[in-house]
């Protein structure tokens, strides 16, 4: 049984210590009233939404369900889909992610480990395959796309217990060429904590800790962004692997603390709130937390969730990085405060923080537009189109 867990945030209104900017990061929030909105509708559902890329004439929606690429109008009509279930050109056996790079739209087939180049009008330019040496496989997926195409790629090694623990198994980082061609290992990162319970001799039970930390490798622009969420620090490569750069939010706080009691509460009102999806898996799952044990701290990035993790710790979008400080803790009075992202350049800091007043998970954004997803009460997928006010 495999549930993933992310993470909370602390007070806002914590002591830190500032990095020596001069300048204050301004504040940025979403406004909840959407532009444009996609999904809502009997005729027109999204299901299992991957990526969403904003251009300057659509708002192009990949939908693994279907393996499409959607192309919406900024007022929200479906003009044409693309792409399909398959093993042909621009077909998708499972389409785990899409992107815009510049004047191109990028999506992958984690399948077929292959990346496919689109025009941003929809138009199939090119796929190229990832052929890496035999002892990145398996576990080999395509991560993202650099302006001259170059990808960048993992590789996640497995973790073998051979008693109960919390363990985060490796990640090499590897660079492939425009074509797919392996071009050297960049790094290793840590993985997300993972608790592992052997079974018998020859099985396995994991499942994401709850309140662990997690771990996300991006592109933005000719580099890329690794965060282990061992601190607030997430460093910046260059296509050689050698760090260029390390980012951080203006006030670096101190690890949250998190007790047993508050612990077990946050516990009780997720798997409260997921107990007809874990139906007569709860009781396992309960185990499971209690053998493991809450960490002392809570990590700085992440989202607290079970079952499904959907927010991503960190986005890279519009040349920046969005880090998402820990949130989705439910409040004493049942309610639960909107997330919050770290907005940092590279070369710059922390340049802004991003705040919303509702759940939803940043995907892309274009200027002062943000594409976000929305989960209704019934689970629906919700895509929208929001200003971001002060930007």
């Amino acid at each position: 049984m495999l549930f993933a867990v992310h993470g909370c945030g602390g007070d806002p209104g914590e002591s830190g210590v500032a990095d020596g900017r001069s300048d204050p990061p301004e504040a940025w929030r979403l406004d909840p009233v959407p532009l444009m909105s996609v999904g809502g509708t009997e005729a027109d559902p999204l299901f299992e939404v991957t990526g969403i890329a904003i251009t300057e004439s659509h708002v192009v929606i990949a939908q693994e369900s279907e393996g499409t690429l959607r192309f919406y109008d900024q007022g929200g009509s479906l003009e044409k889909a693309v792409g399909g279930r398959g093993e042909g050109p621009g077909e998708y056996g499972g389409l785990d992610w899409m992107r815009r790079v510049g004047d191109h739209l990028f999506a992958y087939d984690v399948y077929g480990r292959e990346v496919s180049r689109y025009s941003l009008d929809g138009r199939l330019l090119g796929t190229a395959a990832l052929s890496p040496p035999e002892e990145y496989l398996p576990g080999l997926s395509a991560l993202g796309v650099f302006p001259d195409g170059s990808l960048l790629a993992d590789k996640w090694y497995l973790h073998w217990a051979t008693e109960p623990e919390v363990a985060r198994a490796p990640a090499a980082l590897l660079l492939f060429d425009e074509e797919g061609g392996f071009a050297r290992r960049l790094l290793e990162m840590a993985g997300p904590e993972i608790w592992y319970e052997p079974v018998g001799t020859t099985g396995m039970k994991q499942m994401m800790r709850f309140f662990g930390r997690v771990s996300h490798a991006a592109v933005v622009d000719s580099l890329f962004v690794v965060l282990e969420n061992d601190s607030y620090d997430i460093p910046v490569y260059g296509r050689d692997g050698v760090v260029r750069d390390t980012l951080r939010p203006a006030v670096v706080r101190e690890p949250t603390p998190l007790t047993r009691a508050q612990a077990d509460f946050y516990q009780q009102v997720v798997l409260d709130s997921w107990d007809a999806e874990l139906g007569s898996g709860r009781g396992e799952v309960e185990q499971s937390l209690a053998a493991m044990g809450p960490p002392e701290h809570l990590p700085p990035y992440g989202w607290l969730s079970l079952v499904s993790p959907h927010h991503s710790p960190m986005t890279t979008a519009d040349g920046l990085v969005w880090a998402l400080r820990y949130g989705g803790v439910p409040r004493e009075d049942g309610g639960m405060d909107g997330p919050e992202w770290f907005v940092l350049q590279p070369g710059m800091g922390q340049i802004a923080t991003l705040s919303s007043p509702d759940n939803v998970v940043l995907v892309d954004v274009a200027g002062d537009l943000a594409a976000v997803i929305r989960r209704t009460d019934l689970d629906e997928e919700i895509v929208e189109l929001r200003r971001i006010v002060g930007r």
